[in-house]
Formats: C-alpha cells, sequence, structure tokens
C-alpha cells in the first residue's frame, strides 16, 4: 500500500528480541519455490508396447503477502497526566516470504482525548517500560510465519477527562526484507500471471476501519484506554457566628465578629477516588486567624461533613495561632460520590 506516513522517530536498526514461537501447522509454499509436473502416456501398437511419450510444466510460485497485527493483554485504565503508558502488540508475517514490516502508531481519529508522545519500542531489557534507546520505527525482516512483540508508549494530557477513551492503534505495513534498514514498499503485481517470475499479491485483511485496507499490505490493531480520574470541585461558604454585641444571636459580620470558613471537596460520583488531598487557603488581609475555636486542640477541623450548608463533624488539628495568615491540610482519600470538608473560623479586624 503506498502511504505517506511519517514513521515515529529516528529509524532504528535495533534487532528486536520479542520473536515469538509459534505453533507447528502445514507452512505454505515459499515465494520462488518452482512447482513441475509430469505426465506420461504409456500405449500400444498392433499390442506392442510403444515408447511412452511424456511433457512436464514448471511454474515459480508467487508471493503472497499477508501481516497480522494483535493487540496483546488486558487495557486498564489510565489517569489524566499519566506518563509512559505502555501497550502491546504483536507483529506476524503470514506470507510465504520473508518480509520487513515499516511500523506507525498513533491514536484513533474522534477519540476521546489524543495521545501525547507517541513511542513504537523493542522492549529489549524486559521491564515492561520505554527507555531512551529501544525505540523502532520498523521491523527490517520478518521470516515467514514468524511473529514479533511491539510495544507502544504514550503519555495522557492533563485535559483528559473521567470516562473519555481512545484507541491507541499500530500498524504495519509490508516493505522487502533488509539489514539494519527497511526496504521498499511492497506493491501488487499488475498484469497477468508470469510463471516464470515471482509476482506479487497483496492478500492481507482489514485490522482497524479507516486506518488500515484489505488487500493494501498493511494491517492493525487497537488497544482501547479509558480514563479513569477524580472529578473534583470546591465550594466555600461564610458563616458570622459570634460578634461582640448580638454574641451567638443573629451575630453580624462587624469588626470584632467571628466568622467561620467552611470549604467543601466533592468528587463527582462514578470518578476515580482521589488520593493526597490538600486544601491552601490565604487568608484576607482584613481578618486574623481565630484559634481554639473547635476546644483547646481544634484550631482546624477536617474530613467533615456538609449537612444543610454547614460543615460538621470531622478531626481536629492543633497548631495555629493568631499570627498565621495561612491554613493548609491535608484530607483523607475522597472516592466518587464523597464530599469532606475542611473549617476554621477566623476574627474580623
Amino acid at each position: 500500500m503506498k502511504s505517506n506516513r511519517q514513521l515515529l522517530g529516528a529509524a532504528s536498526a535495533i534487532v528486536l528480541a520479542g520473536l515469538i514461537a509459534t505453533p507447528a501447522m502445514a507452512q505454505e509454499t515459499a515465494a520462488g519455490s518452482t512447482i513441475t509436473n509430469t505426465v506420461t502416456v504409456d500405449f500400444q501398437v498392433g499390442g506392442v508396447a510403444q515408447t511412452a511419450v511424456t511433457d512436464s510444466d514448471t511454474f515459480t510460485v508467487d508471493r503472497k503477502i499477508d501481516v497480522t497485527v494483535a493487540s496483546v493483554g488486558a487495557s486498564p485504565n489510565v489517569s489524566a497526566g499519566q506518563t509512559g503508558v505502555v501497550r502491546q502488540f504483536t507483529v506476524t508475517n503470514d506470507s510465504n516470504a520473508t518480509v520487513g514490516f515499516a511500523l506507525t502508531a498513533q491514536g484513533a481519529a474522534g477519540g476521546g482525548y489524543i495521545p501525547q508522545n507517541v513511542v513504537i519500542f523493542d522492549d529489549i531489557d524486559g521491564d515492561g517500560e520505554y527507555d531512551a534507546g529501544e525505540e523502532i520505527t520498523f521491523i527490517d525482516t520478518l521470516g515467514q510465519d514468524e511473529t514479533r512483540n511491539v510495544w507502544v508508549k504514550f503519555d495522557v494530557p492533563n485535559t483528559a477527562t473521567n470516562g473519555q477513551a481512545t484507541d491507541i492503534i499500530l500498524v504495519a505495513n509490508a516493505h522487502e526484507a533488509d539489514t539494519g534498514a527497511i526496504g521498499a514498499e511492497i506493491e501488487a503485481t499488475t498484469g497477468p500471471n508470469d510463471p516464470d517470475a515471482i509476482d506479487t499479491v497483496l492478500a492481507d485483511g482489514i485490522g482497524v476501519a479507516g486506518v488500515d485496507a484489505a488487500n493494501a499490505g498493511d494491517h492493525a490493531d487497537s488497544h482501547t484506554v479509558a480514563v479513569n480520574a477524580a472529578d473534583m470541585s470546591v465550594q466555600k461558604f461564610s458563616t458570622v457566628v459570634w460578634d461582640p454585641v448580638n454574641m451567638t444571636t443573629n451575630p453580624k459580620a462587624i469588626p470584632g465578629a467571628r466568622v467561620q470558613y467552611c470549604i467543601a471537596v466533592t468528587n463527582a460520583s462514578g470518578a476515580a477516588t482521589a488520593t493526597n488531598v490538600v486544601v491552601d487557603d490565604d487568608l484576607p488581609g482584613e481578618v486574623t486567624f481565630f484559634p481554639d475555636a473547635y476546644g483547646t486542640t481544634g484550631d482546624v477541623i477536617v474530613d467533615g461533613t456538609l449537612s444543610g450548608g454547614l460543615c460538621t463533624g470531622g478531626s481536629e488539628v492543633d497548631g495555629y495561632t493568631t499570627a498565621d495568615t495561612n491554613v493548609n491540610e491535608s484530607m483523607s482519600d475522597i472516592a466518587g460520590g464523597q464530599t469532606r470538608t475542611l473549617y476554621f473560623t477566623v476574627t474580623i479586624d
């Protein structure tokens, strides 16, 4: 198949380590083999045997180009911003001749997100991860019925959202075999069969619609990779809880009044659990932190709940003074559909 695809990365002469043994089966007759069939005709004249007449026909077996790309293993969910995601494929030469293959990888058109920094590689050290120097853009030679492992690495953009999915696709396109390089792209022979030459027939099937085509010398397969991300939102409320005139009865936001700030962090239903959650709040210049608002060790309350717009419950945090102008505290993990709160009190200057 004629193609203008840009190969990923620099061409590599690395010999792939992922050669796979294939089950024993009847191997197709190799291209270039000659098949000769001889016929003998015996006859008699007047009851006397005559010299037999013979003839033979010889033709050359043509080249059938066929390739199968297959995804290998499961495709677990990923996180937004995750780097170094790896998916494994195999490339099998189903041709009746030794062939090379140009390799390309891409995200599916119209996918939920666009994979970034895509690299095809040969996992030489077997660690299941991409390492510098393992990049490949072709298989220089692959024997009849041989299979090679190929890996694709990519990064998930930070903008990917929960539930988005895309396909990471590997394409192998048949080229002439070479050593340490990629040969010319293989084309089908046009016109009538030449019995004395090796003609070429492209016999591959279609793998991924819109990416490769049947009888075009290429084949593709894909891994679907879905994003399982946290979907976080935050709300901040303030409630006047005391003033020096009205005390706790309908207090107003006058100088000297105490105001409780409630910060509610919510992870949307169905989203991935958010971990290492940290709330950071810089106090405005017109207020002063009010320590011990919730007891002698209760300067700040974390991991509370939200009820009717009010923060309740939670665990006490000590160590703040009136000199503090910033509240910075960690929260417990927040599962999908869960809300946790942090709250503290300040005095209006």
